[in-house]
């Protein structure tokens, strides 16, 4: 038995290890912050941002809220890597500001969207006391988004 398990073992030890590669990112889906717009988009088109509270984005437009907009003005990326870097011009209620978002995948159908603006929210509302609701941040850190893909939709419904 001892030379058994010592040969299979080695056996473990000899095989070669095989990183698994992180998903792509569908450049060309739209994708959710919240899994059940997509079926609320689907059914009821941009009807949808009333009933639900949600951001969604696509390469072509962005990320768009209901009193929100990053519009993409340059996607990067490098070879051997999943990951994104996007340089966006956002607006809120007047109020206009760039901003830097690394994109990442997360697992098959989710991906992980860094905003440097809302990163540096999070940090200085956290040292000066401020409250903050991270009751949505699905266990990211503040700042940080997960997206869902929305594998029936291309585009964004009207």
């Amino acid at each position: 038995m001892r030379l058994t398990l010592s040969s299979a073992f080695l056996v473990l030890l000899a095989a070669p290890v095989v990183a698994q590669e992180p998903p792509a990112i569908d450049r060309t889906k739209v994708y959710v912050s919240k899994p059940e717009a997509c079926e609320a988009l689907q059914s009821k088109g941009i009807d949808a941002f009333n009933d639900l509270d949600f951001t969604v984005m696509t390469f072509a437009d962005g990320i768009q809220g209901m009193e929100f907009h990053c519009g993409f003005y340059d996607v990067k990326d490098k070879p051997h890597s999943n990951a994104l870097l996007v340089e966006a011009i956002c607006e809120e209620p007047g109020f206009m500001y760039p901003d830097l978002i690394a994109i990442g995948p997360w697992d098959d159908t989710t991906i992980q969207v860094a905003s440097s603006r809302a990163l540096e929210s999070a940090a200085n509302a956290e040292l000066s006391g401020e409250g903050i609701d991270d009751s949505e941040s699905q266990g990211q850190p503040l700042g940080v988004a997960l997206y869902t893909r929305c594998d029936s939709l291309s585009e964004l419904p009207r």
